[in-house]
C-alpha cells in the first residue's frame, strides 16, 4: 500500500534520514520506534509532503505521491502531527469541519456524526473551544480531525506524548478501532512497549537509519530492543 525506498533527508548539514526503506501493507498497524531525534517525525513529514527528500521515493497504491501536501491528503494519506496542533481558538465542531474541507453538505455532516459516535466526549463539548480541552481530549480531537479527511492510511505521530497511562490506554484502544474500521495506520512512538504491543510490523529507527525490523511481538522479545527501549 505504502512503499518508501532509500529515502534520505537533510536539514542543512545534518542528515535526518539516511537510506530509509519501509513498507506498509493495507489493513496493518505498522510502528516506527526509536529515541528522540532518531528521525521518526521527519519520516512522517516527508511522506505527507511537508519535507522534501534529497533522495529516494514514496509510492502509494503503486503510484508516486504528488508533491503538494493537499494533493497527498486527497489521495488518502492523512498526518496527525506530534503535539496535537489543534486550533485552540476554534470550537471542537469547527476543528472537525476544517479536517473535512474536502467534502460538503450531507457527506460532511455524516462524517461529523461518525466522529461523534467514535468520540462521544467531542459531541458533548462540540461548542467548547479546543484550547480548553485536556491533553487527552485534544489528542482525540486531533485524531478525529484527521479522520474527517477520510484517510486510507493515517499517520500518527507520538499520540501518547504527555498523557496519563489511563488516557494512553484509551488512545490505543481507539487506534485498534480505527484499524478495524479498515483504515491502515503508520504509528510513530517513543513508547516502544505500547507501539510494539499493538502493531503487525515494526521498524527501529536509530540515527536516521533502520536498524531492526520485524513483527511487533518478535521485537518485543528482542534482547537489543528490550535493553534499548523497554528498560530490560
Amino acid at each position: 500500500m505504502l512503499k518508501v525506498t532509500d529515502l534520505s533527508v537533510s536539514y542543512g548539514h545534518v542528515e535526518a534520514l539516511r537510506g530509509v526503506s519501509i513498507q506498509v501493507e493495507q489493513g496493518q498497524i505498522v510502528s516506527i520506534i526509536g529515541a528522540n531525534g532518531a528521525g521518526k517525525s521527519t519520516l512522517l513529514r516527508t511522506i505527507s509532503g511537508l519535507v522534501k527528500p534529497l533522495n529516494g521515493r514514496v509510492e502509494f497504491l503503486g503510484e508516486p505521491l504528488p508533491k503538494k501536501p493537499n494533493k497527498i491528503v486527497a489521495k488518502g494519506i492523512v498526518h496527525v502531527p506530534e503535539g496535537r496542533k489543534t486550533f485552540s481558538g476554534l470550537t471542537i465542531r469547527d476543528n472537525l469541519l476544517v479536517g473535512g474541507y474536502l467534502f460538503k453538505g450531507k457527506e460532511l455532516e455524516k462524517d461529523l456524526q461518525d466522529q461523534y459516535k467514535l468520540f462521544p466526549i467531542l459531541e458533548e463539548r462540540k461548542n467548547q473551544y479546543a484550547g480548553t480541552l485536556s491533553g487527552g481530549e485534544q489528542q482525540m480531537l486531533a485524531v478525529a480531525r484527521g479522520l474527517m479527511s477520510r484517510p486510507k492510511i493515517l499517520l500518527l505521530d507520538e499520540p501518547s506524548m504527555g498523557l496519563a497511562p489511563i488516557i494512553v490506554n484509551q488512545i490505543y484502544d481507539l487506534i485498534r478501532q480505527i484499524r478495524d474500521s479498515g483504515i491502515t495506520v503508520l504509528l510513530v512512538e517513543q513508547n516502544a512497549r505500547k507501539a510494539l504491543g499493538i502493531c503487525d510490523y515494526a521498524y527501529v529507527l536509530e540515527n536516521g537509519k533502520i536498524n531492526l525490523s520485524g513483527a511487533g511481538d518478535e521485537l518485543l522479545r528482542s534482547d537489543a530492543v528490550r535493553k534499548a527501549y523497554l528498560g530490560g
